[in-house]
């Protein structure tokens, strides 16, 4: 580890980095990052703090924490772990390179989309950079070798999370699989520590991890080679995290597309699967096509997830890592789980090809299920065709709320001020009886399936059931007359309000 996790005054550059702990020096070094101790979590007193910590700052305003050592299971296990590193969005701008001083959260966010949307090629596909494979003496994920009977998974700080939980969990790990036919997937899924040796895993049903598995039972096979990664850098844990890319495209050269150079990769101990060599540790194993119970598992809606009598898991073959390794723990359903913005710039890019008057599209990952969609309303109708056609396209797009183009789609409260002024439930809303749905909505009768609805939160045309002439805005019309009073504002008081603390 180097010096910046234990002096928080360190100076970092913004990334892309090449490491986890690249990363978290920078985070550290801007003064984001709260360094605790002795925290017993076998009274779930890590769980409690960070519950606490996002009650009182919020999603927004919450730092990332360092756990130095944690109890577990009646032991002290060193760390550091960490939590909540993409919990901010000024986080998004250190991981893409967009210097995040001087601007508010969402203006540094919609900055590193726009910066990322102009990565993308003129298909609106995103470039793509093969890895270059090192040898074992130049990859810090080889720096420690554990194999057969020297393994125990037990011996690392991986925690039980929520005392509904099925046990400890791996909840921040890559899995990845190579298929001769699919080429190489990696994806983020739990993981239930189930002895020493053995390693649940849930793929949920159509990702693309329970694809390739399944694909590979289908042809007879009778277990697959896996790896799991853990401590990849922000870049490469957001393709694993996200629905950045299609079915057989390999996650580890779009992520060298996003860094802007090749990723580092060595071969598996154990198997011929390429890994990133620059994370914290490698799970190594093997995955038979029978199955075993797994779960339950706090998810991220907040609620347990189902305890499921058949699923996949993995016998560990070795165990590689750095000679000091970071844990991360997600605290999954508490914290926001991974860097969401190239997830929201495939989204957006897609479905601009499809509806060229779509100004933009957000998934508050902090309030999972919503999807906020601004467009430029041409004709009647328009915001439910549209939202309509996101809300089946996105599992996660529960709840399609379609607003006008000058309402901030970053700011949740300037949704929820446009549903309240411009939306009549009747007739500016549909319900679809049936659809795609998240695997851990609790809602969903089954799993897998559920409901979904458009709000169409924009002004209404008369055409629309609204009324003849929409009123003006108070704001609108003090700017119109006045187009200049927010610089004169901000050039004689902005400092004085930036400053203001309501606790001195």
């Amino acid at each position: 580890m180097t010096d910046a996790i234990d002096n928080p005054a360190t100076k970092a550059p913004v990334g892309p980095y090449e490491s986890l702990r690249d990363y978290i020096d920078a985070i550290d070094g801007c003064g984001q990052a709260l360094h605790i101790s002795g925290l017993d979590q076998d009274a779930y007193e890590a769980t409690g703090f960070m519950y606490r910590l996002i009650d009182k700052l919020g999603w927004a305003d919450a730092p990332a924490v360092i756990f130095k050592n944690i109890k577990i299971n009646g032991q002290w296990h060193e760390g550091p772990v960490i939590a909540n590193q993409y919990g901010r969005w000024q986080f998004e701008g250190l991981a893409f390179g967009v210097d995040p001083a001087n601007d508010e959260q969402s203006e540094v966010y919609q900055n590193v989309l726009a910066k990322l949307e102009s990565l993308a090629t003129t298909d609106k596909q995103w470039q793509e950079i093969e890895p270059i494979e090192v040898s074992p003496e130049d990859a810090p994920c080889k720096q420690v070798v554990v194999l057969g009977d020297d393994i125990n998974i037990l011996d690392f700080p991986f925690i039980q999370t929520n005392p509904a939980d099925g046990g400890s969990y791996i909840n921040t790990g890559s899995v990845i699989l190579e298929d001769p036919e699919r080429g190489r997937n990696v994806g983020t899924y739990r993981c239930q520590i189930k002895g020493p040796r053995k390693i649940a895993i849930n793929p949920e049903k159509n990702q693309h991890g329970w694809t390739f598995l399944m694909d590979m039972k289908a042809r007879g096979e009778t277990s697959a080679k896996a790896a799991i990664v853990l401590g990849a850098d922000p870049v490469t844990f957001a393709m694993s995290s996200s629905k950045t890319t299609r079915l057989g495209q390999d996650e580890l050269f779009v992520a060298g597309g996003f860094i802007g150079k090749a990723l580092d990769v060595v071969q598996c101990e154990t198997n011929t699967i390429k890994v990133p060599a620059n994370v914290e540790m490698v799970i190594e194993g093997e995955i038979p096509f029978d199955f075993e119970p797994e779960g339950p598992f706090g998810e991220m809606y907040g609620y347990i997830g189902e305890h499921k009598e058949e699923n996949f898991y993995m016998h560990v073959t070795a165990v590689t890592h750095r000679k000091k390794p970071i844990f991360v723990n997600q605290f999954t359903g508490v914290t926001r789980s991974f860097l969401t913005s190239p997830m929201e710039v495939t989204t957006n890019l897609a479905m601009k090809k499809l509806f060229p008057n779509i100004v933009g599209i957000h998934l508050p990952l902090q309030t999972p299920g919503y999807c906020f969609i601004s467009i430029k309303k041409e004709t009647p109708g328009d915001a439910i065709t549209i939202g309509r056609n996101i809300t089946t396209s996105l599992k996660i797009a529960k709840i399609a709320i379609v607003v006008d183009e000058d309402v901030n789609i970053h700011n949740a409260i300037e949704v929820m001020h446009a549903v309240g002024a411009r939306w009549q439930p009747y007739p500016a809303s549909e319900i679809i009886e049936k659809a795609g749905a998240m695997g851990g909505d609790p809602s969903a009768p089954t799993r897998g399936v559920g409901s979904r609805i458009v709000v169409d939160a924009t002004r209404q045309l008369p055409e629309e059931g609204g009324p003849k002439q929409y009123s003006l805005m108070n704001r609108a019309c003090l700017t119109k007359e006045f187009p200049d009073i927010f610089e004169f504002i901000d050039e004689k008081w902005s400092e004085t309000i930036d400053s203001w603390n309501p606790k001195k």
